[in-house]
């Protein structure tokens, strides 16, 4: 009998070999199943086991869960686009390109679709934190695109253990969508105590080039050698391939993203997706006009969602130009070909090493 694979494995397989997404999933699966010897340890941006501590025998679930194990089989879906704006002036002021997220996820907490929902916060200097929120004003403290990685799949843990909620709404970048997808699919097939589906009721995914690291790029880059105040910054925002960096309504540094690159976590140059194919809606910038939002409503669930917060004027909403779908679809694949050729790169790489 072939023995089960555990942490040791996800280690060796793909934290040091520079595939892992740091998405959180083998860490939540760790706290749900109430052993809790992982965490992430975020200035060496990987997730870390206890110190002393082992997997405990005949589990494995942080190796089995791992998208970048094994990718989870992508279910026939729909493919619905749309320029979107906030209703909402409060969002709109607070929030970037329309507001299109926090509106829906307003929407649904508003009409009990969902009871919080999972985040990214700012908790200073730019530096991301997971937060569970109930309400608007939670909604509204996250808002804003953040650049390094937060592990969004860790707030599962919290909203079940530390909240006790039932019913919630993740809002993160295709791999941590690509990451969820693959708990389902794990949870369903095995003995798992808990069961994931009954608590992710919505799934958001944002539209993502890569994540880059939080020392390179924030600390090393923006603060070092441009010169750039961090706890000034109030947003960050990258848009046809450049990156700008505003104070206030200054805008203190645009840049290439090319000039970045080099700032990109390893884990993300081998991601395939742009667009989070395994969201109920997806989000991004690219495709419509400034302050507006590009959203694919993917699924029959995230269509009901959209269709109401629309008929509920939570949000205003236009079929995008097909200039903009034609630009979506090109990022897209232009996407999937560099994470297959870096992939490909790295296999050859290593052949040469073995030689």
């Amino acid at each position: 009998m072939e023995k089960k694979k555990d942490f040791d494995d996800l280690e060796s397989e793909v934290i040091e070999k520079g595939k892992c997404a740091l998405c959180g999933g083998c860490v939540a699966t760790c706290r749900l199943l109430d052993y809790g010897y992982l965490s992430v340890d975020f200035s060496e941006e990987r997730p870390v086991i206890r110190e002393g501590q082992r997997c405990p025998p005949d589990c494995g679930y942080c190796y089995y869960q791992c998208p970048r194990v094994e990718k989870p089989e992508l279910r026939e879906g729909l493919e619905e686009m749309y320029e979107v704006v906030s209703t909402d002036e409060e969002i709109r002021k607070a929030c970037q390109d329309g507001g299109a997220v926090t509106s829906l996820l307003a929407y649904a907490l508003e009409n009990a679709i969902v009871e919080g929902c999972i985040t990214i916060a700012n908790k200073g200097e730019w530096k991301p934190e997971v937060q569970v929120v109930m309400n608007k004003a939670g909604l509204i403290k996250g808002a804003g695109s953040k650049y390094t990685p937060a592990a969004a799949l860790t707030g599962i843990a919290d909203a079940i253990l530390k909240y006790d909620l039932w019913s919630v709404a993740l809002v993160g970048t295709p791999c941590e969508m690509a990451a969820y997808e693959k708990m389902l699919v794990v949870g369903r097939g095995t003995h798992n105590a808990h069961n994931f589906s009954s608590h992710i009721r919505l799934r958001i995914g944002l539209f993502c080039l890569g994540c880059y690291s939080y020392e390179k790029l924030m600390k090393g880059y923006l603060e070092q050698k441009q010169g750039i105040d961090l706890s000034k910054v109030t947003k960050l925002q990258i848009s046809d391939d450049v990156l700008h960096v505003y104070a206030g309504e200054e805008e203190r540094l645009s840049t290439g993203i090319a000039e970045i690159e080099d700032y990109k976590r390893d884990g993300c140059k081998v991601c395939e997706d742009f667009t989070g194919l395994f969201s109920d809606i997806s989000v991004g910038n690219n495709g419509t006009p400034e302050g507006k939002s590009s959203v694919i409503v993917r699924t029959d669930f995230g269509r009901e969602v959209f269709e109401d917060a629309l008929e509920r004027g939570y949000i205003e909403a236009k079929p995008i130009e097909s200039s903009g779908a034609d630009l979506i679809h090109k990022l897209m694949k232009k996407k999937k070909e560099a994470g297959i050729a870096e992939k490909e790169r790295r296999k050859k790489k290593l052949m040469e090493q073995s030689k």
